[in-house]
C-alpha cells in the first residue's frame, strides 16, 4: 500500500480504544498506549484524533465511528486490541475498511501482539503492531507517507500471499525521549469530571484504617518489565529488560497530567512500583519537594517494602498499596515462580498502616497447584492480616503468559476459545475441573462488613460508617435493629447509591417487608442485593415473616437466613432445608451460638450439643446440594465440624469485620 503524497504532505490518524465487554466502575484515564502514539504523532506533525469508546457497546462504535473515520478523511486507523475485546476490534476493523477503504487499518496492543495471524486472519485489518508501537506506528505513517514498502517497517505483520512478518523490533529502551501522553485526545478533563463521585464522608477517627478505593483518576507509568516471571502475568512471556523513566521525567509527567487535566488522584501503574528502591526515594523526595496538590496509589510485593521507605512514600502523596501475595501457600507459590517471601508479608502490612498508608492484598485461587489444602493454608497464613481491602481473583489463563503455555500443552485451552465472543479469560483447568475450581474458590470468601444500626453514638453517623465500608469491601450487612424502619433509610440509600455501592444486605425479621408496597426504592441500582433473615426454625417464623419472604423473592431480592440452631430443629434438619427452599433461601448458616456479626439471635429451646449438631449437618449436606442452598456453619470448633464434611464460616471469611460506632474497623476473622 502506496500513498504517494509529497514529502511534506501529513498523515491524519484516528485512534480508537474499543469497548472493554466488563468495565471498571471507577475511571482511570484515556488508554496509556494510544495516548502515548497521539503524542508521538502529532510530535512529528500529523493530525491525530482520539476516540475511547471504553464504555461504549459494540452496536454503538459500529453505528458511529466508520462514519467519523469517514469525516475525518482519515489515512490511517489505529485500534488497540486486547482479549477481551478483540472481536470488537476486529469487527470495528472491517466497517472502517467500507467506510474508508484508502485508510490503512492497523491493530496493536496486547492481544495483536500475541496473535497477529489470528487478528489478520478474522479482519480486513492491513497491519499488525507487534511488540512496542512507539517507533513502529511513526515509521509507518511516514513510509506510507513517502510511498515506501510497508514491510521495511520492523515489528509489523501484514498480508503478503498469506500473513507474512517484517524484521522483529525490539523492547523500546528510551522512556525519557517519549513525549507525554496526548490525553487530550481522549477528552480526560471532562471524563475525570463525569466519572467523579463525591468524597467519601470518613470519620477523622479511622485514619490510617481505611481504604482510599480511587476513582476518577489518571494512570502514569514509570516502568516497563519486570525482574520476576510469574507465570500469570503477561510479562511471564517476554523476555525485555526493565526499562525506566528518570525520576526527573517521572515526577514532571505526574505533576503535568495532574495539573492540565485537574487530577486530585493518579495511579502510578507500574506493576512492581518499588523493584528499584532507590529511584522510589528519589521521586518520593521529588514530589515531597514539590508539594503537589495530589494523592496517589500503586502496586508493589510485600517483600519489596520497608518502614522508612513507607513514610517517604507517605510524606509524597501515597496513599494506597496494593500488594500481590496470590496465595499463602509455599507450594503455590513455587509453582507460580511468585517467589514471595512470606514472613515479610505481615510486617509490611503493619508498618503500611503505620505509615497512615492503606493496604490492599490481592489474591487467586485456582493456581498450579492448589487444592483444598493450600487454600486452607492460604486462608491460615492472612487471618490475622487486616488488610484494608481484599480482592480474590480466580486464577485466569491470559494470551501471552507462560500459564498459557502450560493450559495449551494440558490442552485446557478450550478448542477453537478465541473464536468464541466470551471476553473473559479461560479459568486455569489443567489440574481441577471447573465444579472442583468453584468449591475451592468457595473457601476463601471476600469481606463482609457489618454494621449495627445503633450506631449513632460517638462521632460516625451511619451514613459515614457506611461510606467507610463501602470503601473496604464489596458486601456490608446493616443489622443489630430493624434497618427497614429506620426513618433516615431513603437518605441512607441515597448516599449508598452516591457512593456507588452494590453489595447492600439487610439484616431483618422481613416483618416489615410484607406491609411494604414498593421494594424498587431497595432494589433499584442493585444497592440492596439481599436481606438476611434470623430464624430458630420454620415454626418460629411468623406469617408476616414468611409472606415479607416470599414478596421478597418475587421482587428479584436474594435471601440469607440465619438458623439458630436448638434441640428440636437439629432432629428436622432435613424438613427445614426443604422449606428454606420453597420460601426463595439461597443461603443458610447455621449458628450455634452468636452471630457472625456479634448480634444476639432468636431464642430457641436449648443448644444442641456440639456433636450431635455436627453429625446432623453433615448428613443433610447433600440434600442442601440437591436444593440448590449454599449452606455453613457458624459457632463449631474444627475438630468436630471439619470444613471438608461441612462449610465453616469461620474458616472461610477470615477477612470480616465489624465497625464500632466510632468508625474503627474489628477483625472477626474465625478460628
Amino acid at each position: 500500500m502506496c500513498y504517494n503524497k509529497p514529502l511534506t504532505a501529513s498523515i491524519k490518524t484516528v485512534l480508537i480504544n474499543p469497548p472493554n465487554p466488563d468495565p471498571p466502575p471507577s475511571y482511570f484515564g484515556p488508554p496509556y498506549g494510544l495516548s502515548l502514539l497521539g503524542a508521538i504523532l502529532e510530535r512529528a506533525g500529523h493530525p491525530v484524533q482520539g476516540r475511547d469508546c471504553d464504555r461504549w457497546t459494540r452496536a454503538e462504535i459500529l453505528d458511529r465511528i466508520p462514519a467519523a473515520v469517514r469525516r475525518a478523511a482519515a489515512d490511517v486507523v489505529g485500534i488497540s486490541c486486547q482479549s477481551s475485546n478483540r472481536w470488537s476490534a476486529l469487527a470495528l476493523a472491517d466497517e472502517v475498511k467500507s467506510a474508508r477503504p484508502g485508510a490503512a487499518v492497523v491493530i496493536g496492543g496486547p492481544f495483536a501482539t500475541v496473535a497477529p495471524e489470528f487478528v489478520l486472519e478474522r479482519s480486513r485489518a492491513d497491519f499488525v503492531a507487534i511488540g512496542d508501537g512507539e517507533e513502529t506506528l511513526l515509521e509507518l505513517v511516514e513510509a506510507l507517507r513517502d510511498g515506501r514498502p510497508a514491510r521495511g517497517v520492523r515489528g509489523l505483520a501484514f498480508r503478503a500471499g498469506g500473513v507474512r512478518r517484517s524484521a522483529a523490533r525490539g523492547p523500546f529502551r528510551d522512556l525519557d525521549s517519549l513525549p507525554y501522553p496526548a490525553f487530550h485526545l481522549f477528552d480526560a478533563s471532562r471524563q475525570l469530571e463525569r466519572f467523579g463521585r463525591p468524597p467519601a464522608p470518613l470519620p477523622d477517627t479511622a485514619a490510617g484504617r481505611r481504604a482510599v478505593a480511587v476513582h476518577s483518576s489518571l494512570m502514569v507509568l514509570g516502568s516497563r518489565g519486570c525482574v520476576h516471571r510469574c507465570v500469570f502475568c503477561p510479562m511471564s512471556g517476554q523476555r525485555c529488560p526493565v526499562r525506566r523513566h528518570s525520576p526527573e521525567y517521572f515526577v514532571g509527567l505526574a505533576a503535568h497530567l495532574a495539573r492540565r487535566y485537574g487530577a486530585r488522584q493518579l495511579i502510578f501503574g507500574d506493576n512492581y512500583f518499588t523493584l528499584d528502591r532507590a529511584w522510589v526515594r528519589e521521586v518520593c523526595d521529588r514530589l515531597a519537594r514539590r508539594g503537589t496538590a495530589f494523592d496517589w496509589i500503586c502496586m508493589t510485593r510485600p517483600d519489596a517494602v520497608e518502614p522508612d521507605l513507607l513514610r517517604r512514600m507517605a510524606r509524597a502523596g501515597c496513599r494506597e498499596i496494593s500488594y500481590g501475595l496470590e496465595s499463602g501457600s509455599p507450594a503455590v507459590q513455587k509453582r507460580i515462580l511468585k517467589n514471595l517471601r512470606p514472613d515479610r508479608v505481615a510486617p509490611a502490612l503493619a508498618a503500611t498502616r503505620r505509615a497512615g498508608i492503606s493496604s490492599v492484598l490481592m489474591l487467586m485461587v485456582g493456581s498450579p497447584g492448589e487444592s483444598r489444602r493450600t487454600v486452607r493454608e492460604t486462608a491460615g497464613f492472612c487471618r490475622g492480616l487486616e488488610p484494608d481491602r481484599i480482592l480474590i481473583q480466580p486464577t485466569r489463563v491470559y494470551p501471552g503468559t507462560a500459564l498459557h503455555d502450560l493450559a495449551d500443552r494440558q490442552g485446557a485451552i478450550p478448542e477453537g476459545f478465541y473464536d468464541r465472543e466470551d471476553p473473559h479469560a479461560p479459568p486455569y483447568t489443567g489440574e481441577r475441573g471447573l465444579a472442583e475450581l468453584a468449591g475451592l474458590r468457595q473457601m476463601l470468601q471476600p469481606r463482609t462488613v457489618y454494621l449495627s444500626v445503633s450506631a449513632r453514638i460517638g462521632s460516625a453517623p451511619l451514613g459515614r460508617l457506611l461510606a467507610l465500608a463501602a470503601l473496604r469491601a464489596e458486601r456490608m450487612v446493616l443489622g443489630g435493629g430493624e434497618p427497614l424502619l429506620r426513618r433516615d433509610l431513603p437518605a441512607l440509600l441515597d448516599l449508598g447509591r452516591r457512593l456507588q455501592v452494590h453489595g447492600l444486605w439487610l439484616h431483618t425479621t422481613g416483618r416489615p417487608l410484607a406491609r411494604l408496597r414498593d421494594f424498587a426504592p431497595l432494589l433499584r441500582d442493585d444497592l440492596v442485593r439481599g436481606i438476611v433473615v434470623p430464624l430458630s426454625s420454620p415454626e418460629a417464623a411468623s406469617r408476616e415473616t414468611r409472606l415479607g419472604m416470599l414478596r421478597w423473592r418475587k421482587a428479584g431480592g436474594s435471601i440469607e437466613v440465619w438458623a439458630w440452631l436448638d434441640r428440636g430443629s437439629v432432629a428436622r434438619l432435613p424438613e427445614w432445608l426443604r422449606w428454606l427452599a420453597r420460601h426463595g433461601v439461597s443461603r443458610v448458616l447455621f449458628i450455634r451460638g452468636r452471630s457472625p456479626a456479634g448480634w444476639d439471635g432468636p431464642s430457641g429451646r436449648g443448644r444442641p450439643s456440639l456433636r450431635d449438631s455436627a453429625l446432623a449437618l453433615r448428613s443433610v449436606r447433600p440434600l442442601a446440594e440437591r436444593l440448590g442452598l449454599s449452606a455453613a456453619s457458624f459457632g463449631f470448633p474444627e475438630r468436630l465440624a471439619p470444613d471438608r464434611d461441612f462449610p465453616r464460616a469461620e474458616s472461610r471469611r477470615v477477612f470480616d469485620e465489624a465497625l464500632s460506632a466510632r468508625g474503627e474497623p474489628a477483625a472477626l476473622g474465625g478460628g
